[in-house]
């Protein structure tokens, strides 16, 4: 069993500041001193107390991840993200703690860091209002946003790139020769439905093809909306030949209102997703979808929460990480 410091400064009979500081190096420690502490240190296995030492540093080595979404809904995403996260987490001797946050107030966030339970939050929100930012950057609250772009000037952020995502998956559906393609929107993601929804808007204006708001459904994070969609998009007079989903679930609840009503993926209506879940690999046919380098973000997150963990005068970071269009059956056969 491990002895305490105070203990090893009894064995010793020297005061346990001159034994700290003789364990940690000082120059005002005399050799002698230091060898015999630590010779000593070693013979009676003393380890020192990690709880210890973070509370002098003022640092848990602990990092807060905060989603508010039901992980029902984002659990395929989340478990790609946090592979990378962990392993970038791990490298540098800290430790992920996951907590959940209803998003409409920063006060829990600030309570769990004042309390030091964490030293920052990677923050995982379909949507983070600038007023819950301005809060956490005059609390000091060091905090990266995953997978998600902001305009807030002074946020740090780890985002793919949605726009160039979203158009170069545009370009390839219109490249087939579509020319009616339908898109399922998903306005409470905030930028990231910004961003691909003025993709879907600019690669029709550059193909020359008009914009049909009929083409334009709206879906939520509940499940089967992605169905409801679809069928609201085949129920139309002139039905699309080929449907861009938000992201891939929305695409696979679309495939299954394509294929009731006895039509062929992709000989009869084209059927693509965005996101790169692997769930979307083993439907039937598989799914064309834009792969997001999602562990990569969960890496690149963490260790730019820890650089500003680090220093907190570091400016803030935001990066955007490419994506990669994976083409697959549902759209060419």
């Amino acid at each position: 069993m491990s002895i305490t410091i105070e203990q090893l400064s009894k064995h010793l009979g020297i005061s346990v500041s001159t034994v700290s500081k003789a364990l940690n190096g000082y120059a005002d420690v005399a050799p002698r001193t230091r060898e015999r502490v630590v010779a000593a240190a070693q013979e009676m296995d003393y380890r020192p107390s990690s709880a210890a030492r973070n509370l002098r540093r003022g640092r848990t080595d602990k990092i807060g991840f905060v989603f508010n979404n039901a992980f029902t809904f984002i659990r395929d995403y989340f478990a790609e993200v946090i592979i990378g996260a962990t392993a970038a987490a791990e490298s540098q001797g800290n430790n992920v703690v996951l907590y959940t946050n209803d998003g409409h107030s920063p006060e829990s966030l600030l309570s769990l860091f004042r309390s030091r339970d964490v030293d920052g939050f990677v923050i995982i929100w379909n949507h983070v209002p600038a007023t819950f930012i301005d809060v956490l950057l005059e609390a000091n609250v060091p905090f990266v946003i995953l997978g998600r772009r902001v305009e807030h000037e002074q946020a740090s952020f780890i985002a793919p790139d949605n726009y160039n995502g979203a158009r170069t998956l545009m370009q390839h559906l219109i490249s087939l020769g579509h020319r009616r393609i339908g898109f399922t929107t998903r306005p409470t993601m905030g930028h990231t439905h910004e961003d691909r929804f003025n993709a879907y808007k600019d690669a029709l204006h550059e193909a020359t093809i008009p914009y049909d708001p009929d083409l334009v459904v709206e879906t939520q994070i509940e499940s089967r909306s992605g169905y409801h969609a679809a069928n609201q998009l085949l129920d139309l007079a002139e039905p699309p030949t080929a449907v861009f989903a938000f992201h891939d679930f929305v695409a696979i609840d679309a495939q299954q209102a394509i294929l009731d009503r006895g039509l062929r993926i992709p000989q009869d209506i084209a059927l693509a997703g965005f996101d790169g879940l692997r769930t979307s690999l083993f439907t039937s046919p598989p799914i064309t979808t834009v792969s997001q380098p999602l562990a990569q973000i969960g890496q690149e997150s963490v260790l730019t929460l820890l650089q500003l963990i680090e220093d907190d005068t570091h400016p803030p970071i935001q990066k955007t990480l490419p994506v990669e269009l994976i083409i697959r059956q549902s759209t060419v056969a």
